[in-house]
């Protein structure tokens, strides 16, 4: 259906708002860092008075809140997430193209879950009543089903020493172990705490390594304190787990472990005392049987692209699609809470701001536009490698994909590098990467589109190229812009928070998306791949790229292995 004859009174509401934006960018430039206001074409200007400073916050600070729980693909906190932008494109009418009338694309990613009925730790003795541990009070990693059962051969070792500063570190050889005769039974270790303050796992790593290949029915970790966390599954994209319950079937947990008071019951029950802990021996008489099942289950995790369309106004070129996107996810909790607020919170809030741009703009470009969220982009760019290979639209459709990864901050020294780099010196700063490896077109656009935005843009940036959603379209030929404000201390540390975000930049970049966006969108010809830069790109998965050539011409690069 074609968009409707505008009337008098939409003529003048258009006004109206193109006069609000400009007072608006106006007041802006008082108090801004970039040399003058961001106007827009007179088509386009409307939309951008319908995002505020304001709105950008409240966006951010709800996707960077503890509630998200730091976003990581596969949790109940990217699940929020997603129902967060899902409702923002539903209030705004987007079309629902996904699964079942939805926004979302599932993207395969299993999750392990114990059964606590089903899972146990049990110590046996003649004649005496078994001590059973039940799933609640053990800890560890559950990587599939597992069983076993054999005496208990019960060692106390002693934590192996920190490295020396500055030597390299390799997991020591505990003494001893070597000799022991332990082929099908159940060794359950207690590491006594270092000295040092060294953390447990290095320890049982080293019982782990230095019992291997003896045979051992189970290795168990006991400990002096009640065991934290419970027993914990797996979450990852299910195609590099291939089947969890089949690859874990038989598998014994590496790090199960009990304690508090049922490790001093189980010395009672086989017949040792409690000083055993702080004794010589290696490894203490104990009469005593093992036996623990722990059983799982497999399910889907939240994990899904969260992407919405808004119909183009041309009956032929509303077939072909501009992609706006960034990635949803962040990296969890992991070593504390990763509010994730420039990484990827920036990103996804100015997709929900260029897309609430565009919807309240009365004009309609002529070509559709794509809004999407990715998953797992943290875990190897996942939900867009999904996506491009699960399409809801022809690659061929794609005109261009523009995607925002960490858009709200002031490029500094970090720990990757950018000696002597300071904040202060790039307030209006924007790295664009990879426009001028495909599309010279798509190039030239965004340069010509800054003379507006008024960036100081850069092009130091190129190493991170593969390090975001973009590269997946690129790898088929799908012209790209990577818009980037660049590396800085907090980036993937639990310091990432909204309170840090240079707000104002952020939807100075969400305005120049838009404008480049709604540009692909109105003109007549959409950019073409060059030959020669197709015949050079080393990342292509196709023999020929999704975009037209320039001049018609194939290119004669071969497919890469798995391209199609």
């Amino acid at each position: 259906m074609l968009w409707p004859t505008r009337s008098p009174a939409d003529i003048r509401a258009t006004l109206t708002a193109v006069a609000v934006a400009a007072t608006l960018t106006a007041a802006l430039a008082a108090q801004s860092p970039f040399a003058k206001p961001h106007e827009l074409p007179a088509d386009r200007m409307a939309g951008t008075a319908a995002v505020s400073i304001e709105d950008c916050k409240k966006w951010l600070f709800t996707l960077a809140s503890p509630e998200f729980e730091g976003r990581q693909t596969g949790q109940p906190g990217f699940q929020k997430a997603a129902e967060f932008v899902s409702a923002h494109f539903q209030k705004l009418g987007l079309e629902a193209r996904g699964e079942n009338g939805t926004f979302y694309q599932t993207v395969p990613w299993s999750v392990t879950k114990v059964v606590p009925e089903n899972s146990y730790l049990e110590f046996q003795r003649a004649g005496a009543e078994p001590l059973r541990i039940p799933a609640d009070r053990l800890a560890g990693n559950v990587v599939g089903n597992s069983s076993a059962e054999g005496e208990v051969v019960f060692l106390v070792v002693e934590s192996p020493a920190a490295p020396a500063d500055g030597q390299r570190f390799r997991v020591p050889k505990i003494p001893g172990l070597a000799d022991l005769a332990v082929e099908g039974k159940v060794v359950v270790a207690y590491v006594k705490p270092a000295r040092d303050g060294l953390p447990s796992a290095l320890g049982r790593l080293a019982v782990t390594q230095s019992l291997q290949g003896k045979g051992a029915a189970a290795v168990l970790f006991a400990q002096q304190e009640q065991p934290a966390g419970g027993l914990r599954g797996r979450s990852s994209a299910s195609r590099r787990a291939g089947n969890p319950a089949v690859a874990g079937a038989g598998r014994v947990p590496s790090d199960l472990a009990f304690g508090g008071t049922d490790l001093t019951t189980m010395l009672k029950l086989g017949g040792a005392e409690a000083a055993v802990l702080e004794g010589t021996a290696m490894t203490p008489t104990i009469t005593l049987r093992a036996k623990f099942e722990v059983a799982v289950q497999t399910e889907q995790a939240p994990a899904m692209n969260v992407f919405a369309v808004l119909p183009g106004s041309d009956p032929q070129l509303r077939n072909e699609y501009v992609v706006v996107g960034s990635h949803l996810d962040h990296v969890g909790t992991r070593g504390g809470l990763h509010p994730g607020a420039d990484d990827d919170a920036s990103g996804t809030t100015g997709v929900m701001a260029v897309a609430q741009m565009f919807v309240k703009n009365p004009n309609r470009p002529k070509r559709s536009v794509l809004f999407v969220c990715f998953a797992g982009e943290e875990d190897g760019l996942i939900g867009s490698d999904f996506f491009a290979k699960n399409c809801p639209v022809p690659l061929a459709s794609i005109v261009g994909e523009l995607q925002m990864d960490m858009i709200g901050r002031d490029e500094e020294e970090n720990r990757e590098g950018n000696r002597g780099e300071r904040a202060e010196d790039n307030r209006t700063s924007l790295h664009l990467v990879g426009t001028q490896k495909l599309a010279p077109a798509l190039h030239e656009l965004c340069l010509k589109k800054n003379d507006a935005a008024a960036f100081d843009i850069e092009y130091d940036q190129e190493g991170m190229f593969g390090r975001s959603d973009h590269a997946n379209f690129a790898k088929y030929g799908v012209p790209i812009a990577f818009f980037f404000t660049g590396l800085h201390r907090d980036y993937h540390e639990t310091t990432d928070t909204p309170d840090k975000i240079h707000y104002e930049k952020l939807l100075r970049v969400a305005t120049y998306v838009y404008d480049i966006a709604f540009e692909l969108g109105v003109q007549d010809e959409r950019p073409l791949v060059d030959p020669v830069l197709w015949q050079n790109y080393r990342g292509k998965q196709a023999k020929e790229p999704a975009a037209p050539l320039i001049g018609g011409k194939a290119a004669s690069a071969p497919a890469t292995e798995g391209g199609k």
